[in-house]
């Protein structure tokens, strides 16, 4: 499932945000979380649903995969095919887990003038080995299948525990708990990759992020041209994506895109920018 949106009929040649969705949520969640600021304020959008995400995984057993260069590439193909996209102007947004699945790409798709990701994400793997003991982790390490399958049957015995597992590991496709936490370690972005990002990045950064607590920082360090945008509860802007705090972060994301991407003025509907 894809959308492109436009903010209006003219066909006019516009900036072009390439939106890149998380883990679980669906293309109609992004419309209120950028898609729509991207319109208001006179850019293209374009939404989909990758492997594994929402259609693609329901309606297609497609399932995640790590190299979202293999994703991203053919989409930027497609995208800069059409007359009324930027080539100069085209910038990418990452949300949740794509805080991981965006910059991974980067490393090998240089054709983005700029990209967000909210938040960053080195390791996803860490949101779902925290809940795990010493001995499970060790286990995990070393291969010891059978005793890190019988821990884990003994865990979800616990029908809420059960539930969200057997939720939260579908678009991973293993059903056995061994394979799906190994699978899932994949999904690291290593130094070596992330030095080779040249797309200049911004990462947002909210207090009480509560599942990739600190990897915003790390990934700033990794990435030569990142800059972090630091989100507070203060500003009623905390927590995993800033769920209170979006129009905030929609200004600060659009401000920062349209100063990467060389636009003098706000680019809104009727402004000379949507026919430069």
């Amino acid at each position: 499932l894809i959308h492109y949106l436009r903010p209006d009929a003219t066909g006019a040649p516009r900036p072009t945000l390439v939106i890149t969705n998380g883990s679980d949520a669906s293309i109609s969640d992004v419309w209120s979380t950028i898609a729509a600021g991207a319109l208001a304020r006179g850019w293209n959008a374009f939404v989909y649903d990758g492997p594994g995400q929402q259609s693609m995984l329901f309606d297609h057993g497609t399932h995640f995969r790590p190299d979202w260069e293999a994703v991203l590439t053919p989409v930027l193909d497609g995208l800069l095919a059409r007359p009324d996209v930027r080539a100069d102007q085209l910038a990418g947004y990452g949300l949740s887990q794509a805080g991981y699945w965006l910059p991974r790409a980067l490393a090998f798709e240089h054709r983005l003038a700029a990209a967000v990701v909210d938040p960053g994400v080195v390791d996803v793997s860490t949101s779902w080995t925290e809940h795990l003991s010493k001995g499970m982790i060790r286990q995990l390490r070393a291969g010891d299948r059978k005793p890190f399958n019988q821990a884990m049957a003994l865990a979800t015995h616990l029908p809420g525990l059960a539930r969200t597992l057997r939720y939260r590991s579908r678009p991973y496709r293993h059903t056995d708990w061994f394979d799906l936490y190994r699978t899932v370690s994949e999904y690291r972005l290593e130094p070596a990759l992330a030095a080779r990002i040249e797309t200049p990045l911004l990462i947002t950064d909210p207090q009480g992020e509560q599942f990739w607590p600190g990897q915003s920082t790390t990934l700033a360090r990794l990435v030569p041209d990142a800059e972090l945008a630091h989100f507070t509860a203060a500003q009623g802007a905390d927590l995993h994506c800033q769920p209170l705090g979006r129009l905030l972060t929609e200004s600060r994301v659009f401000d920062w895109l349209e100063e990467r991407l060389g636009l003098s003025e706000s680019v809104h509907p009727g402004a000379a920018a949507g026919t430069r």
